[in-house]
């Protein structure tokens, strides 16, 4: 964004307190470039960290921890973030979360990316907590989102009868999660090692009894 597209933030990351330290190392490899505050410490030590390094506006990204989001509100909640990047972005699954609100609704951003290797783990209605944070003007109802998914999945579930009636429901059920990846598929950019990674080995396993 920085290089391609002119954009110099700022830039707002969001990270699990135990990665913080390899996101450091990575961005001062990968980056050296970019002018990166780590927002972190005690209230004395945020405040020092805000009057010398973030209130000229001299910077392009701040990489903080989900509590410092929670306890830090009154100094990165000042910004107009260009991104708002969340690490680990299945921490939000409940929209009712105190960090699902503040960052939701305390935090000004013009874009929104969530990183996650589980975007589903439970049920839909923890996807419709992640796409309500994303775009909350597009997925603003989750009972619109269940009568849409949840609902017609629950009904085929709940019936069970002859075969081809289960032959019935697998095709529906078909039906539902293609729906699900047409709506999906403009909001989710999928990573697969292939993709990113020719040199990889096959994966071998071996069976210990």
């Amino acid at each position: 964004l920085i290089e391609r597209k002119e954009n110099p933030g700022p830039y707002l990351i969001v990270v699990p307190l135990s990665v913080l330290p390899n996101w450091r190392l990575e961005l001062e490899k990968w980056a050296p470039s970019v002018k990166l505050v780590v927002f972190k410490g005690p209230d004395a030590t945020r405040k020092r960290i805000f009057k010398e390094e973030m209130a000229d506006f001299q910077f392009n990204a701040v990489l903080t921890t989900y509590e410092y989001i929670l306890k830090g509100k009154a100094f990165l909640g000042k910004f107009l973030w260009q991104y708002i990047i969340i690490d680990e972005g299945h921490r939000i699954k409940n929209a009712e979360s105190k960090l699902a609100v503040m960052l939701g609704h305390k935090y000004k951003s013009k874009n929104r990316l969530l990183l996650t290797g589980t975007p589903l783990q439970n049920n839909l209605s923890e996807l419709w907590a992640l796409l309500n944070f994303l775009l909350p003007q597009v997925f603003n109802s989750s009972a619109s989102f269940e009568a849409w998914f949840n609902e017609p999945m629950a009904k085929l579930s709940a019936t069970g009868g002859s075969e081809e009636e289960s032959a019935l429901n697998e095709e529906e059920k078909l039906i539902i999660v293609n729906r699900l990846h047409a709506i999906l598929k403009p909001f989710m950019l999928r990573r697969m090692k292939k993709d990113v990674e020719s040199q990889l080995p096959q994966k071998s396993e071996m069976v210990l009894k």
